[in-house]
Formats: C-alpha cells, structure tokens, sequence
C-alpha cells in the first residue's frame, strides 16, 4: 500500500432555494419512523462538515450562514428519508418524453400531496424586479406611463412571489412544464431577490427542484372563455327574473377563475402543465477542467 489517502466521491451543491418550513415538516414527519442509520454516507458527512464552518466571525451574518447551511442539510436528509420510505419520486428521465405527456401518462402517474424530484431546463423569475427596472427607465426619460402598468399588472398577477418554471423537454416545448411559485415563507433568499437576473439570466439553466405536487389540471376542450360566457349567461337570466341563486353566483366565480387560467392572468397552469409548490432548487457543482483543446497552440 502506498499510504496516499483514498480519495472519496464528494456531492457539492449550489442551493438557490429552500423553503426551511415546509422541509422541516416533511423531515420531521419522516425521520419520526427512520433511523438514523438508514441516512446516506454523503448527508452524514455534510452535518459533520458543519462543525468545521470557518469564515468571517460577525455574528448576525455567520448566523444566517448557518441557518441557511442547516436547511440546505436538512434537504439532504430529506431527500435520503423520502427515498427509503419510497415518498419521493424521481421524474426528471419520464418527463423528457412529450408522448407521456400527450398521453397523460405523467398525470396519472402523479398524486397531489406527494413529493417529486426534476432535473431539467429552469427559469426563475422575478417580475417585481422587472417592473423596478421598467420605473427606473421611465425616470430617466419622464414616461411613466408604460412603467406605471407594467407596475400595476405586475402587483395583481405576482405580488412579491418569484415563478419557477421547470421545462424537462425544452425551453420550445414550453408547454409540458413544471410550473410553481416561490414565495419564500421562511425567508431564505432574503436580499437576494433582486440579484437573480444578474445570476441566472435570461436563459434556462440546468438546476433539480424538489417539489409537491400541488395541482394535475385535467384536459379541457372547452375555451375558459366560453365557459365563463355560459356561467355568465345563466346567472344574468337568473337574476333578469328576480331570483339570486348563490350556487350559480359561485359557478360564475369559478368559471372568472378558469377563463383567467386560460388567458394566463393567474399562477395557474393549463393541462399538461402540472403546478408545483417547490420546496427546494438545486445544483451538482461541477470541477472546472483544463481540457486538451485549451493547451493548443492555434
């Protein structure tokens, strides 16, 4: 034996999201009835690396480093329970294929409430961001009009809420996605929000996100616009005769909510698009290598 050091396999990753409550609550939920023992190698060797965190030693910023370190611990965990006790289901190579969506294989074989894992083509966005940019110009040259709806639209559609948009078979086949909202309950991205764009672009990018399935919206042939017409009608005539029937007053709601799905006024997808309500957004780091090509002399 040569004495050298075995080298180990090491997983390093780029967190861009937690939602620390919603993790805690599923570990919570699954480490009550797992051992300890049934957690990778990997995980336990990133809660020991915990104890060794060096960097700078003012208190207010190494505390939110290790509270962020934690819930990004705490995924890994989730994600080695969930695995065992057969909750979390890896979708990522399925979804590649546009025939299971057409054929409603994806939906069928998902459960709302239950846990996904995706890798894939990823946009995250931050209109909030968007609409800053939009007054920023118009302050510079004194038209406000364009800003001042971009602000209003962007106020009633997203609020403060980031759209996270998972394409696992291309940006151009757009429709077969993953689409959810981050709305950050647990504070993780703190100030930055408005440094995403600067990072990520415009561009899709490889990133896995951990999610629940939160909606499987069903085939509908009917236009959302047509329904709400005929709710619309029926309630008019109903009330043209003197009668207010709340039933049909909650059918018209309804029916205002599914026109706007359909025109996309509202965070909700239209089939085969399923909503999700992301948990976590992640990447493997990569080592950088000096490749052959980089060592010519043309």
């Amino acid at each position: 034996m040569s004495g050298e050091p075995s080298k180990t396999s090491v997983n390093v990753r780029e967190y861009l999201y937690v939602d620390t409550l919603r993790v805690r609550t599923l570990l919570a939920q699954l480490s009550s009835g797992l051992p300890e023992a049934r957690r990778s190698d990997h995980t336990r060797r990133w809660s020991d690396s915990l104890t060794d965190m060096d960097g700078p030693r003012h208190e207010e910023g190494t505390r939110e480093q290790e509270v962020r370190s934690l819930a990004e611990l705490h995924v890994a965990m989730l994600e080695d329970d969930a695995m065992y006790a057969q909750m979390l289901l890896d979708v990522s190579e399925a979804s590649k294929k546009t025939k299971n969506w057409n054929r409603e294989r994806i939906h069928r074989a998902l459960h709302p409430g239950s846990l996904i894992r995706i890798t894939g083509p990823t946009s995250i966005i931050y209109p909030a961001a968007f609409a800053a940019s939009a007054a920023a110009f118009a302050g510079v040259n004194n038209d406000h009009d364009f800003s001042d709806n971009v602000e209003k639209i962007v106020r009633s559609m997203f609020g403060e809420h980031l759209t996270l948009r998972v394409y696992p078979c291309g940006e151009n086949e757009w429709q077969y996605q993953y689409s959810g909202v981050i709305a950050d309950p647990g504070n993780y991205l703190a100030g930055e929000r408005t440094a995403l764009f600067s990072r990520l672009g415009a561009d899709p990018q490889e990133w896995t996100t951990l999610a629940i399935i939160s909606r499987i919206p069903v085939r509908d042939n009917t236009p959302p616009t047509t329904r709400f017409e005929m709710a619309m009608s029926t309630f008019e005539k109903a009330m043209s005769a003197g009668e207010f029937n709340r039933q049909l007053f909650e059918k018209l709601i309804q029916e205002t909510n599914r026109a706007m799905e359909g025109m996309g006024l509202s965070e909700a997808p239209t089939w085969p698009a399923v909503s999700v309500i992301p948990i976590a957004v992640y990447r493997t780091v990569r080592p950088s290598t000096i490749t052959p090509e980089l060592q010519l002399d043309d």
